[in-house]
């Protein structure tokens, strides 16, 4: 716009430089119209300026990583005049990781008319996303002035981390349960303070569950299936942090709660209810859902996004160290993207829970400390963030 502002200065000096070389009416005529040209230029743009309005429409509020998302951006010129040139001015952020950056497009508007365009746009790390329209500038049509219009209308997306399959050959081991006043209605087990089903005798059965009052009554062996406890005290412990501003701190903290989700979904499909307990950083506290369905599964994943980052990397061991004393555990699986000799130790040591598991999240140039082979009060995985299936074959639940 400044050259413009030049070449017009130009223009209207040679123009004056002509009037006195060449002192007629035309001449005259001339100039004088260089003079109010501007003028009325921007008496157009203020008009149209008083005119217009913008808003921003998201065409899927919740999306996978890596996947298109469209934004709708529409003008509303409602004055006489056509916009020949607007541009419309997006700020995205991603509050989980503090990424943002700037997208600013162009287009004309005609006279009492709505014009709208699209942006695509994809998503490399997962969190909650802020689309902020900033502003919409107009310019005249020569472009010697403009006038810009501060909107700050603002949509958000929820970018969910990919939900990764865990290997068929991942195992079950709901032992060392006590007190269990939940049981599957699908499935049966081993607790035989439950009664799950009555059938006959088949081959296999156990003897000492042949059901003799009945036996005597049908003249067939009948024998009692007993129930499988779905109250199974396991909690997946997850830190959610950004140590630094990195690409690999990025994945890292990706890879972490998609190991949650996986987890988490496996065991909802096996009937296994369970807690999930992570650090909500604008709260200050540390926050625990109960999950046994799907949907207390999209309530989770609804919440996670809402509670931020924080750069403490070991927040939510240090709090469930302190304020979960009272609460007991067949298995607790601590997730972290970070390691440390004295929070590994103190895992180790954790008294509210009968079996322990270390998932620790590293890139593939990282090596896991030599203190992770010599712990036999932990179970020890890498989980590589590149590929989680492999780390989460390992997993005893």
């Amino acid at each position: 716009m400044l050259r413009n502002k030049l070449l017009y200065l130009v223009i209207l000096i040679s123009l004056f430089f002509f009037f006195i070389l060449y002192v007629d009416n035309i001449s005259l005529l001339i100039f004088i119209l260089s003079i109010i040209f501007p003028l009325i230029q921007y008496f157009i743009l203020l008009k149209i300026s008083k005119n217009i309005s913008a808003n921003l429409k998201i065409e899927n509020m919740t999306i996978s990583k890596n996947t298109e998302s469209k934004i709708i951006v529409n003008i509303t010129n409602r004055s006489v005049f056509p916009i020949s040139c607007a541009t419309a001015t997006l700020k995205i952020t991603n509050t989980l990781t503090g990424e943002a950056q700037m997208l600013t497009t162009m287009l004309p508007v005609s006279a009492d008319n709505e014009q709208g365009i699209k942006f695509s746009v994809s998503y490399a790390h997962c969190g909650k996303i802020i689309i902020t329209l900033k502003k919409i500038k107009i310019y005249d049509y020569i472009k010697l002035f403009s006038k810009t219009r501060f909107l700050n209308v603002s949509q958000e997306i929820i970018v969910l981390p990919s939900l990764v399959p865990v290997a068929p050959d991942m195992k079950t081991a709901l032992t060392g349960i006590s007190e269990n006043d939940k049981f599957s209605k699908v499935k049966s087990g081993d607790d035989c303070s439950e009664i799950f089903n009555i059938k006959e005798y088949t081959y296999g059965d156990k003897i000492n569950r042949i059901h003799w009052n009945l036996t005597t009554k049908h003249d067939n062996l009948m024998v009692k299936e007993y129930s499988l406890p779905i109250s199974s005290k396991i909690l997946l412990l997850f830190e959610f942090c950004i140590e630094s501003d990195s690409e690999t701190e990025f994945y890292k903290t990706d890879t972490s709660i998609e190991t949650a989700m996986a987890l988490s979904n496996f065991m909802i499909h096996n009937d296994v209810s369970h807690q999930i307990c992570w650090f909500d950083a604008l709260s200050g506290a540390l926050r625990t859902e109960t999950i046994s369905s799907d949907d207390d599964f999209s309530e989770f994943l609804g919440a996670i996004f809402y509670s931020g980052t924080y750069k403490n990397s070991y927040n939510s061991f240090i709090y469930h160290e302190s304020e979960s004393t009272d609460c007991c555990f067949s298995h607790t699986i601590y997730i972290s993207p970070s390691i440390s000799d004295e929070i590994y130790h103190n895992f180790s040591v954790l008294k509210n829970t009968s079996n322990r598991t270390y998932l620790y999240i590293k890139s593939t140039d990282m090596e896991a400390p030599e203190y992770f082979k010599t712990t036999d009060d932990i179970n020890s995985i890498s989980i590589d963030c590149h590929n989680i299936s492999d780390g989460l074959a390992k997993v005893i639940i």
